[in-house]
């Protein structure tokens, strides 16, 4: 305990991580700004309108006929079922105004992914930092001649990353949401669905637990090559190269790609649809449906953080420190 209040003492006087904590704040109310300003009200006119427009074309022959195909074969059309093929067959309001209506349950899903997303990045950065600096500086031998078992010292430091990166998440994701209904509220008389802050809370909660995995990622690595810039330079090159060439070469291995798994553990489960690049008739151009649950996605990340923080922690106790 002793040796995590003090990595938790270090960690608050890094001025660089302070920027960063600062950063991830700013970014989210960047998320809430633009999310209201898209989302800002329209004439109670405008409004009428496209309900009307929504009733009128709901209420059509051509597309009860098409939700009844859907319905009948959902797998045509990509759908998991009745409910689904609603949602992809039936107009929305959105459809008929120049702007979308703030609606925070069709928010949830893809604005928390991204949110979670950029956090994880942040806390990349901050694992990568805390440990690189102190390798620069040569402070890391210093620690050691007060406390010379190295494995404490690497799990402390560890824990603490985990500690403040995963208060970092919850704190940003809080203040993001709490905006978001809070406008909500002044806006609109509707209310919220039973169960969505439960939900909401459970999501908000697993992106905590994400970025914290995101920031001893960053750790494990550096601790391991001792270079920040090394865990930026593989961080860039895997998302903006790396997923792109693996799923030009081998399109089977979509579930095992770290974004898909994220998303799958953000929301509670993820489906991937696979189109095949060559179609001869229309049964030959379904897609391949694969599902990852919040179990798969949790064993991968377990496993994966697993192997880089045992790798971290052998490199770190058998690597000789000046």
């Amino acid at each position: 305990m002793r040796l995590l209040v003090v990595e938790l003492a270090r960690i608050r006087a890094r001025r660089a991580i302070m920027v960063l904590v600062a950063g991830a704040f700013l970014l989210g109310s960047v998320f809430v700004g633009a999310t209201l300003w898209t989302h800002r009200p329209v004439s109670d006119a405008d409004l009428a309108q496209a309900q009307q427009q929504v009733e009128r074309q709901t209420n059509s022959p051509r597309t009860q006929r098409e939700l009844q195909r859907c319905q009948n074969n959902p797998e045509r059309y990509g759908s998991s079922g009745a409910a689904e093929c609603e949602d992809m067959v039936l107009p929305r309001v959105d459809w008929f105004l120049d702007r979308p209506v703030l609606n925070p349950p069709e928010l949830a899903r893809d604005l928390s992914v991204a949110l979670v997303l950029f956090l994880g990045v942040i806390a990349v950065l901050v694992g990568a930092t805390m440990i690189g600096a102190e390798w620069s500086a040569g402070s890391v031998g210093t620690q050691l001649l007060f406390e010379p078992r190295r494995p404490r010292v690497w799990a402390a430091k560890a824990a603490a990353i985990a500690l403040v990166t995963a208060v970092m998440a919850a704190a940003v994701f809080a203040f993001v949401w709490l905006s978001i209904l809070a406008t909500y509220a002044v806006w609109s008389d509707d209310g919220l669905p039973a169960g969505f802050f439960g939900d909401l809370s459970l999501t908000g909660a697993r992106g905590a637990a994400f970025v914290a995995v995101g920031g001893l990622a960053g750790y494990a690595v550096t601790m391991a090559v001792r270079h920040t810039v090394a865990v930026v330079g593989l961080m860039f090159a895997y998302s903006v190269i790396g997923e792109g060439v693996l799923r030009s070469f081998l399109p089977r291995i979509e579930p095992l790609l770290v974004s898909n798994n994220a998303v799958a553990w953000i929301q509670d489960g993820h489906t991937i649809r696979t189109f095949p690049q060559q179609c001869f008739d229309e049964f030959s151009c379904r897609p391949e449906t694969t599902v990852i649950g919040l179990l798969d996605a949790a064993v991968y990340f377990g496993v994966v953080a697993a192997v880089m923080l045992m790798l971290s922690l052998f490199v770190f106790h058998r690597r000789d420190v000046p």
